[in-house]
Parts: C-alpha cells; sequence; structure tokens
C-alpha cells in the first residue's frame, strides 16, 4: 500500500480526515420528519461551518421533495434558492445536503451525479435499515464515504 492510500478523501497528510459533525437532536429531527414524509423521499440542505476538514451542522433547513416520489428527490430551484438566502443571512454556509433512500444508505447512480454539482456531504438515511452515512464526491477519487460524528 502507497502511503496516500491511507488517507481520506481531500485529507492531506498530517490533518486530520473529512468528518461531518452534526448534534443528535438534529440527526433526530431529520429521522422523524423522514418518518412523517414516508414513503416519498425526505430531503433537507444543512447549514453550518466548515473548518479546515470538519463541516459542523448548525441549522437545519427541511425542503419538500418536488418530485413526489418514494425513489428518488429534487427541491424546487425557487424554494432553493430561498434556502441559500436563508443561510447568507444568519451567517452561515451549505455543509450538506440529507435525504433519504428506501433502501441501503449509499448513494445512487444519481446522487452520484448531483455530488459532482454540489460537492458538499450528502447524508443519506435509509429508511429501511434506519442507518445513515455520509459521503462527499471528490475530484481525484470520485464518491467517498467519510466520518458522521453524532454529538451529545
Amino acid at each position: 500500500m502507497f502511503e496516500n492510500e491511507a488517507l481520506g478523501v481531500g485529507q492531506r497528510e498530517g490533518e486530520p480526515p473529512l468528518t461531518v459533525k452534526i448534534k443528535k437532536i438534529h440527526l433526530t429531527f431529520l429521522i422523524n420528519g423522514s418518518h412523517k414524509n414516508r414513503p416519498l423521499e425526505s430531503c433537507a440542505i444543512l447549514a453550518g461551518k466548515r473548518n479546515g476538514n470538519q463541516f459542523e451542522v448548525l441549522e437545519i433547513i427541511p425542503m419538500e421533495n418536488d418530485d413526489k416520489s418514494d425513489i428518488r428527490f429534487s427541491i424546487n430551484e425557487e424554494k432553493l434558492f430561498d434556502a441559500y438566502k436563508k443561510v447568507e443571512s444568519i451567517n452561515l454556509s451549505i455543509v450538506g445536503i440529507y435525504h433519504t433512500h428506501p433502501s441501503q444508505p449509499s448513494p445512487s447512480k444519481t446522487d452520484m451525479t448531483y455530488m459532482q454539482i454540489n460537492p458538499v456531504p450528502w447524508v443519506i438515511n435509509s429508511t429501511i435499515t434506519q442507518e445513515t452515512r455520509c459521503y462527499i464526491h471528490d475530484e481525484n477519487e470520485g464518491v467517498k464515504e467519510i466520518e458522521l460524528r453524532v454529538m451529545g
């Protein structure tokens, strides 16, 4: 194994791996909202701050699944623009996208395409297994799983 192969996505030697920190109360809010929307996929914008390789979720902005689908989601452009304005008005950044899958919590081919356009962490919750995982697209390495750290 080459020395750099052990490094995570977007990680330089000597730096900590990419991590998304989210409060347990925020993750519970997202998952509870997902249960209410079943069988449709749920989605939300995760707002917060990035400090080096750490994305910290500080605000959740629930979004409506414009597709009204149980296998994919989209967000109305006008509502998405409003969410971006809200995030900017409270001096935060978009640090992630949350959505659910009625299967394993891993990116679909469609997700992978949109992850290239939206290079922030994607937090995916399985409505089947209740497992939540996090991924990001790296220009050099493609889609990779990163740590999702749930804070008390």
